[in-house]
């Protein structure tokens, strides 16, 4: 294989086609034509193949170094690539076969010759033209079909633009799917973010994953490429084409164009992934189911296929090449431990013993950490609910403090008033009435003379007089002698 290569820059300066070089043999079969291109990935070449059915012959080899990769990454770019090779469909790009020689690994697919989508685009943007209205709506019904197909089967192209449609007999294909994520590995996302982000969606940008609503994102911005000759989200650099995504409006097609196909193509750029269209969901609108009668009518091999039919020969192939993935990983295991010594054995064995007693101490660390939280936690509150309590108790202590002292009121001294009380008490019983009548009222006026008006409003002054000085100062005596003298008054009424 590097002898191939190193033939391959030996021509690379000369003209787009080269002879043939019959001594240039690939994996006994494939014979060098001449060299398509070439990017960040590998190098793409024309061979022939040897063992192909006449008119068949021309076919792509797609070289790609994996001298970075480690050899499991390789097995399981390997067997993915061959599962890959299970799609048969009219605008899929048909993947023959894959191998490994050496550090390179080879693809061997279908032959486009009418170049890819991209080239056809600034062709007609060159020459100032357009692309008419039924033909946009042919190709993008071919895309559906396409992508549908392969979402049925639970694979993302992850990288759909027009740099990797081509064209057969004025057919769109899609090709070049999954392969930088089958081989980039850990280096995925770099990679991905060197290229152009013209067609990513706002969730690959942002990291928040890749799924099928992602390639309907990118299928939405090669409609309107195709339709306007123009990216749908364009910038004067990297980050203004992802902030153009990420925030930018929804762009609109011409008006050239029918409002069905803008509302769809609308749709399909929605911001929020789970409100875009599947491809079987746009296949199904009005606009576009009258559009693909017409292209049946015109291609009879691109019929919609009873998905149903297809499950079991799927599934059947799926399993068997998990099957073999999974073994030829043990396989992989097995070796790389027969290569080491004993010493290098042990060295490993002592590694993945300490490699486990730092996830024991780690798993131990994170209990102790939540416990000690928990009890923190415990603390606190506990010391809250006694800083209040402490607080209340100051608070009623000073309201304590603050309130005035009582009062003692002036004590009545019973002994001092009981002789008063018995000289001012008339016994009826002793008391001796006149029997003259005279005599009689004139003891009669005595004692309600001592009681009249006159006396009562005198008392009434003195006592209110009395209450209202000092009320410390011993005046009740004053006061109960005033009603000593009425308590004889009071007691004539039962008398009589």
């Amino acid at each position: 294989m590097l002898k191939f290569q190193e033939t391959a820059k030996c021509v690379s300066g000369g003209p787009t086609v080269i002879p043939m070089y019959p001594t240039t043999l690939i994996a006994r079969r494939y014979v060098l034509q001449q060299k398509l291109g070439s990017g960040s990935f590998g190098t793409v070449y024309l061979v022939s193949d040897k063992k192909a059915k006449p008119g068949e012959e021309l076919k792509v080899l797609k070289e790609i170094s994996v001298g970075e990769l480690n050899p499991n990454e390789t097995v399981q770019a390997n067997v993915e690539a061959q599962l890959l090779s299970r799609l048969h469909h009219p605008t899929i790009v048909r993947f023959h076969e894959s191998f490994v020689e050496q550090e390179t690994f080879c693809i061997i697919t279908e032959y486009c010759e009418g170049r890819d989508l991209d080239y056809k685009i600034q062709e007609y943007k060159e020459a100032g033209k357009v692309f008419a209205e039924n033909q946009i709506v042919e190709w993008f019904i071919q895309l559906l079909l396409g992508v549908d197909y392969m979402h049925e089967r639970r694979i993302l192209h992850r990288d759909l633009k027009s740099k990797n449609i081509f064209l057969k007999n004025n057919l769109l294909k899609i090709g070049d799917f999954g392969v930088s994520r089958l081989l980039m590995g850990s280096c995925e996302l770099a990679t991905t973010l060197t290229g152009t982000p013209h067609y990513m969606s706002p969730e690959a940008l942002k990291h928040q994953g890749y799924d099928a609503k992602s390639d309907i994102w990118s299928l939405a911005c090669i409609l309107y490429e195709m339709c306007c000759l123009d990216h749908a989200f364009a910038g004067s650099s990297f980050l203004s084409v992802v902030l153009n995504i990420v925030e930018g409006n929804t762009p609109s097609l011409p008006d050239r164009y029918p409002q069905e196909l803008n509302t769809i193509m609308e749709r399909m750029l929605n911001k929020s992934p789970s409100l875009r269209p599947s491809a079987a969901d746009i296949l199904k609108a009005p606009y576009m189911e009258e559009q693909l009668q017409l292209l049946m009518c015109k291609y009879p091999e691109m019929t919609l296929e009873d998905k149903n039919s297809v499950c079991q020969k799927e599934a059947a192939h799926t399993i068997n090449a998990v099957q073999r993935k999974l073994h030829l990983q043990t396989l992989q295991a097995l070796s790389d431990a027969q290569k080491t010594t004993p010493r290098e054995r042990m060295r490993l064995r002592k590694l993945q013993a300490a490699d486990e007693r730092a996830r024991r101490l780690k798993k131990i660390a994170e209990e102790n950490y939540k416990e000690n939280d928990k009890r923190m936690q415990a603390l606190r509150s506990q010391n809250v609910g006694s800083m209040r309590a402490h607080v209340l108790h100051e608070l009623d202590e000073r309201t304590l403090e603050s309130l005035p002292e009582p009062q003692s009121l002036p004590c009545l001294d019973l002994d001092e008033l009981e002789p008063s009380l018995e000289d001012t008490i008339v016994d009826p019983g002793h008391s001796e009435i006149p029997e003259d009548p005279l005599v009689a009222e004139q003891y009669y006026s005595d004692v309600f003379d001592s009681c009249s008006e006159d006396s009562e409003e005198q008392e009434e002054e003195m006592i209110f007089s009395e209450a209202g000085g000092d009320t410390k100062e011993e005046e009740s005596p004053s006061v109960y002698r005033t009603n000593q003298q009425v308590q004889p008054l009071l007691l004539w009424p039962e008398e009589m």
